[in-house]
């Protein structure tokens, strides 16, 4: 569940054109401008091609450049068991693109006075004794660079979870295996992205508010931009319809490379919490991207902060969202799931929305390899 940040690969590809894939899915979108015939076979082809790379089963891909066209696709199967094929209606775990809602609804608490950016850990109690709490600050943990063990990076975190999916975790488990392992680096002093950071920040929010983060996320985001289809839920279940996510079944031996097989569709979303849990579906993640980029949730000062990438050494991550030159949003990996969203800034450009149904994959981050790819193609159509 550790997305790659690939700015300088966009940026290398908004400037060098490789011609590259239009299988597409019932959208509902008739009337609507679409790409030209040799941009949609171009982009089916691209896909296409990196489906078969990849080994993935499925892929669900939105496309939209306002005034340009639109592209919308559901290619391959999204259901081994059935042969059945991936639809635009279907539900996806989103990995850490949970991390943008998370970082939003904590800079709403800011815009309300009811944190600071600078607050340090050890106001809060949070039930668990944190490394350096008395110096890492609510803004290190939303720009990764609190200094602390990535939860995630711990073998036996991945052991006691593929052991039984389904069981339920609770945040302070996950930040106990952190605290585990020490400090990394002091606060402040580097980049290292960190799910440890987003649990700690969940349970700030449950703290401050006396809600659950669920319910936070619902009221303060879901609600409000009418997300039907998105859910930060606490049980294995994936609501109906859903695009099955699997894993290769040599991925307990280390190996990542065999055939996508072992259905992880049914897991629990705890072990990753407010780092990695959700669910939504492609039309949903589009809104959201847009609202991300508008900034119509937080206040001017709080979505100038969210969207200042200075990290010390990368300037590829905000708070809580990530930098692709000219395209901002969020990776997210997750067992069986990976995912690729990302809009240009102010909210009124181009979008691209990657969902592919297999994690572990042969590299990192296959899902933005997919937009990559689908940049090559539409790049001359982007306003820059």
């Amino acid at each position: 569940m550790q997305p790659r940040i690939f700015q300088a690969f966009l940026m290398c590809l908004l400037l060098t054109f490789l011609p590259l894939g239009v299988s597409s899915c019932s959208t509902g979108t008739s009337g609507r401008q679409q790409f030209s015939q040799d941009v949609q076979d171009k982009l089916n082809k691209a896909v296409d091609a990196k489906r078969a790379e990849f080994g993935v089963p499925g892929v669900i891909v939105g496309v939209w450049v306002p005034g340009k066209g639109e592209w919308i696709s559901c290619t391959g199967v999204g259901d081994i068991g059935t042969g059945t094929g991936p639809t635009i209606y279907d539900h996806v775990r989103i990995a850490s693109i949970t991390k943008t809602f998370t970082s939003t609804v904590i800079l709403q608490l800011a815009d309300e006075k009811r944190l600071k950016l600078t607050d340090t850990l050890d106001m809060y109690d949070l039930d668990v004794t944190v490394p350096n709490r008395d110096k890492i600050t609510i803004r290190n943990l939303l720009n990764m660079t609190s200094g602390l063990f990535n939860y995630t990076n711990d073998e036996n975190f991945w052991s006691k979870f593929l052991a039984d999916p389904t069981a339920a975790w609770i945040p302070k488990q996950l930040v106990d295996m952190s605290i585990a392992h020490g400090v990394v680096a002091p606060p402040g002093q580097g980049y290292d992205y960190n799910n440890t950071n987003y649990v700690l920040l969940g349970m700030i929010i449950e703290k401050l508010t006396g809600n659950t983060v669920g319910t936070e996320i619902k009221s303060r985001i879901i609600d409000k931009l009418g997300l039907q289809n998105t859910s930060f839920p606490t049980t294995a279940e994936m609501p109906v319809p859903f695009m099955h996510g699997y894993m290769p079944d040599s991925v307990a031996g280390g190996d990542t490379r065999g055939q996508a097989v072992i259905d992880m569709s049914m897991e629990s979303p705890t072990p990753f919490f407010t780092a990695g849990g959700m669910i939504s579906d492609l039309m949903d993640i589009k809104t959201w991207l847009q609202a991300l980029a508008s900034g119509m949730l937080l206040s001017p000062e709080m979505h100038k902060e969210q969207l200042t990438f200075a990290s010390p050494n990368t300037s590829s991550y905000g708070l809580g969202v990530m930098n692709g030159g000219i395209f901002i949003g969020h990776s997210g990996e997750i067992t069986g799931y990976n995912s690729s969203a990302y809009t240009q800034a102010g909210g009124n450009g181009a979008t691209i929305i990657v969902f592919i149904n297999r994690y572990p994959s042969k590299i990192e981050g296959a899902a933005d390899q997919f937009t990559s790819e689908i940049i090559n193609v539409i790049k001359d159509l982007i306003q820059q």
